[in-house]
């Protein structure tokens, strides 16, 4: 039978779970603390990048922290609006009633994705033991691979597959969702089959010798735990989690994994300390600075290589800042809502011939940083469209949606806000690198179908709220 769980107000959630004003903060808090930190690395940390346009670029920054606040506080100004009246399946009501349909389509999804990933032939990985050995013994010549043109050759596209891979994209998070919720209602079957499908795009990412899907797994995993812990009765926390030691063991295996796979694959692809210790670009030389390349060189051979990782991670983490810092200096040239993800960009090219790319500040600065080697942070990305004053509104739009979505999940449970967080940690934690949810079509197509059944959740919530009052 189908469970209809109803709230009534924020200044009255759902049985006993009234949340503190620091945990309806929290996603702020993080986010300004995480992005302030990332600044001060780039800026003060272990590799000297030389800045370009200073002024611009750090009150830039400034306003964009300020912006997510503002936008932050005004969607909590307004919180009636999203944990007030509300309607949603219950967790358990939804997994008995669609957990194998669900199943089936993150099935499909992750096949699909698998495919485009390693760019095979086939949906069904035959070569999948060869692959994984390779990406794990080997990972710079797995990702040399994917980029080679013999990868390119072997691969051919089909759009109505395509269609249905993004239409579908959402129910590998929601897979992930109801194995969270609802681990103890669980049969053994659904439990096994369930964990396969959902952690084999971190098998893809091996494939290949790529991080990106191995640290979406952990992000997942990481942040619906999280979430629902958040959205639990502190009285009943405990048990929840007890509960749970099964999913809350592949959410730190995840984690692990993700580290250790990161760090050998970066070291594979980027071996030593050199790969920071003067870089020349046209727009200036990259290196470590002094004072901790010589600590590094000078103190045995496991503490250079803790210097590299360092320094490689500082790399990861902050080159995005170093192509912005560069950007800010041209001016404008719209690429008309579309320039922003670079999958919308690309199809527009291959079907439609129209090639925005040479608008793009990542095409316009290629003499001085490369357009696809380096990375141009995801406020670079959002400026093609709006410029760099315009990304100002961009924040103050993500503020306020991080804040609606985060209240909504916490007050109401709504499944589509809860499902949708995932995605805003992963925009948020690659800020400093680039817009990495709107860039692919499977995280992009998951948010826009999020969004739609998140509003469409309020609507219907809003019409069987002013029901209950007139009866």
């Amino acid at each position: 039978m189908l469970t209809i769980q109803q709230n009534t107000s924020l200044g009255a959630p759902p049985q006993n779970a009234r949340n503190s004003s620091l945990l309806f903060w929290a996603p702020c808090i993080a986010t300004l603390l995480y992005l302030s930190g990332s600044l001060l690395i780039f800026k003060c940390g272990p590799v000297e990048w030389p800045i370009h346009n200073e002024g611009d670029f750090w009150t830039l920054n400034a306003l964009y922290l300020i912006m997510f606040l503002v936008g932050y506080g005004a969607a909590m100004w307004k919180r009636h609006w999203w944990g007030g009246y509300g309607s949603t399946l219950s967790s358990r009501g939804l997994t008995e009633r669609f957990f194998w349909p669900i199943w089936g389509c993150a099935l499909l999804v992750v096949l699909i994705g698998h495919r485009n990933l390693t760019a095979g032939r086939s949906y069904i990985p035959t070569t999948l033991i060869f692959e994984i050995i390779s990406g794990l013994t080997d990972p710079h010549r797995a990702y040399d691979y994917k980029l080679s043109e013999e990868a390119k050759g072997n691969f051919s596209g089909n759009p109505p597959i395509t269609l249905l891979y993004g239409a579908l994209a959402f129910s590998k998070l929601l897979l992930v969702y109801m194995l969270v919720s609802s681990w103890s209602n669980l049969s053994l079957l659904k439990k096994f089959l369930g964990v396969g499908v959902a952690l084999f795009p971190v098998v893809s990412g091996v494939c290949v010798g790529t991080n990106k899907p191995v640290f979406d797994v952990a992000f997942v995993f990481s942040t619906l735990f999280l979430a629902q812990v958040s959205m639990t009765p502190r009285a009943e926390r405990p048990a929840f989690i007890k509960a749970r030691r099964v999913p809350i063991l592949l959410a730190v295996c995840a984690i692990v994994f993700a580290g250790w796979y990161f760090k050998h694959s970066m070291n594979a692809r980027a071996p030593g300390l050199g790969l920071a210790a003067g870089q020349s670009t046209s727009a200036g030389v990259v290196r470590l600075r002094p004072g901790f390349q010589d600590y590094c060189e000078s103190n045995g051979e496991w503490t250079a290589k803790g210097c590299s990782f360092v320094a490689v991670g500082v790399i990861y983490l902050t080159q995005g800042y170093y192509g912005m810092s560069i950007s800010t200096g041209f001016p404008l040239e719209t690429t008309y809502g579309l320039g922003h993800s670079r999958f919308m960009t690309d199809a527009l090219q291959k079907y439609l011939g129209i090639d925005l790319k040479p608008r793009t500040y990542q095409q316009r600065i290629r003499g001085q940083w490369g357009a696809n080697g380096g990375w141009h942070s995801a406020y670079s990305e959002w400026a093609n469209d709006v410029g760099f004053v315009g990304v100002a509104l961009v924040m103050l739009a993500l503020g306020f949606y991080v804040s609606a979505i985060w209240i909504s999940a916490l007050v109401t449970h709504n499944v589509a806000a809860v499902c949708s967080l995932p995605l805003l940690v992963i925009l948020i934690f690659f800020i400093p690198a680039n817009n990495q949810v709107f860039n692919l079509l499977e995280s992009l197509a998951s948010f826009v179908v999020l969004f739609i059944v998140w509003v469409a959740s309020l609507v219907r919530g809003k019409r069987v709220g002013a029901i209950g009052r007139a009866s």
